[in-house]
């Protein structure tokens, strides 16, 4: 998708908006400047410090490959129509739905024809705008539009759906206090919020190289708390979500190439440090395989 200047209007606490600093017909987008797109396999923490890596104890191992796999279908993140409760998806059902939730957030999101305005409580309101471009004799027809969800529970982030024209939707995660945003994929993702809803991982397992992503939704976020990730060596690395098993800790395996072969592993925050426990840490350092955590929250 062509890269677009994103849409932001000047505002302070929920209220009138300023007028916008710039104007541009996409509005915000993943790859606007300044949204944090979990998405990107390409990004790493801030200041990049190596996670510890610990052998895991058979017992552990055994629960962690007996679990039930958690997939990416259905999406974790339900998507509009589902939390809408449309009996069958039309606009008219879901601006009806939407106006509802719009009403329920005190003024900290408005629905302005077509832009959805998401105002912090400092900083600079998000616009996300809906459009349509037809096709060309050089181009395919694309569109975005974008629908409110209202509040994640734990976090509080404001959540705004955004559909593509030519891909699974995603959505936009809006911390109401500092304005700052984040991007998951969830309609192409694994998105797993934590149980407390602080801790956001995500990852794709279908195209390769291996890695994930773990984002924190707290007061301050979102911020990229942990990036992992494997070096491509010619053996197809597959990551399985097997859940949380606590507010900081979740449980995945690795499975490697196209025999029985799985590693279990778990990763945890302990404060302010991250643990890296697996079933065979040289067969996990073989693979290519480590994380890296946030130095600048220690």
């Amino acid at each position: 998708m062509v890269a677009i200047i994103a849409l932001f209007l000047l505002a302070g606490a929920p209220g009138p908006a300023a007028a916008p600093r710039t104007v541009d017909a996409h509005g915000l987008r993943f790859d606007s400047p300044g949204v944090l797109d979990l998405a990107s396999r390409t990004k790493r923490p801030a200041v990049p410090v190596a996670v510890a890596t610990k052998e895991m104890s058979a017992g552990d191992v055994a629960q962690i490959l007996a679990a039930p796999a958690i997939s990416e279908d259905p999406p974790l993140l339900r998507f509009a129509d589902e939390i809408y409760g449309c009996a069958k998806p039309s606009p008219a059902c879901s601006r009806q739905h939407e106006s509802v939730l719009v009403s329920a957030s005190g003024g900290a999101v408005r629905r302005e024809g077509k832009h959805l305005v998401v105002v912090p409580m400092r900083g600079m309101a998000a616009t996300f705008a809906d459009w349509i471009e037809p096709a060309t004799r050089s181009a395919d027809a694309d569109e975005e539009g974008h629908w409110y969800l209202g509040r994640l529970p734990g976090s509080g982030y404001e959540r705004v759906e955004v559909q593509f024209g030519h891909d699974a939707p995603g959505s936009f995660l809006i911390n109401p206090q500092n304005g700052k945003v984040a991007f998951v994929h969830n309609g192409a993702d694994l998105v797993a919020p934590s149980p407390d809803g602080r801790l956001l991982l995500t990852w794709n397992s279908l195209n390769p190289p291996l890695s994930l992503r773990v984002a924190a939704l707290d007061e301050t976020g979102p911020r990229l708390v942990v990036s992992c990730a494997a070096l491509e060596r010619g053996v197809r690395l597959t990551p399985v979500f097997k859940g949380w098993h606590s507010a900081a800790a979740f449980d995945f395996v690795v499975a490697i190439g196209e025999s029985a072969t799985s590693l279990a592993a778990e990763l945890t925050r302990a404060g302010s440090q991250w643990v890296l426990r697996a079933s065979d840490t040289a067969r996990l350092k073989r693979i290519g395989f480590a994380c890296t955590a946030d130095g600048t929250t220690d």
